[in-house]
């Protein structure tokens, strides 16, 4: 029977091993490498969780600024959608893949390529093939755009949120 230390513990047969070191067979030297084991272990599992967060942050973050929603409460289905910088009259680039019904919104999303807060928007209503404009829309203070039509004026507007 092994013997017993003052705390209780087992008292194991020690050797001296090639490397000039203390080998404890059944004891200490095999729980000290398993705890270094079980310390790296650990250490690795937070780095990659931290790396994993700040990975997720990266791309939460890389939403531009200028990414909003569109939301059509004009009454009338809309066929394009085209977002311009200032200055840009040619409005060949259709937001839409399909015509937006009334009550129904779109995610604008910038690819980071173009610069400003500044845009002018051009919406073309699917029933008529007329268009309005909304000049000089500051993209950057806004995360939704809700657009209006007045009948009785004949006005197309936009509440910005």
């Amino acid at each position: 029977m092994p013997e017993r230390d003052g705390l209780g513990l087992r008292r194991h047969d020690a050797r001296q091993g090639a490397s000039g070191r203390r080998e404890f067979r059944n004891g200490f030297r095999h729980k000290e490498n398993m705890m270094k084991k079980v310390l790296f272990k650990t250490i690795g599992a937070i780095a990659v969780a931290a790396a994993l967060v700040l990975c997720f942050q990266v791309v939460l973050s890389s939403a531009d600024q200028r990414d909003f929603t569109i939301v059509n409460a004009t009454g009338y289905p809309i066929r394009f959608i085209g977002i311009n910088p200032p200055g840009d009259e040619i409005w060949n680039e259709n937001e839409l893949d399909a015509v937006l019904p009334d009550g129904a919104g779109f995610r604008v999303e910038f690819a980071g390529i173009e610069k400003g807060c500044v845009w002018n928007i051009k919406v073309t209503w699917a029933d008529d093939n007329t268009s309005s404009f909304f000049r000089d829309v500051n993209l950057c203070k806004i995360n939704k755009i809700t657009l209006k039509y007045n009948r009785s004026t004949d006005t197309a507007s936009y509440v910005a949120e």
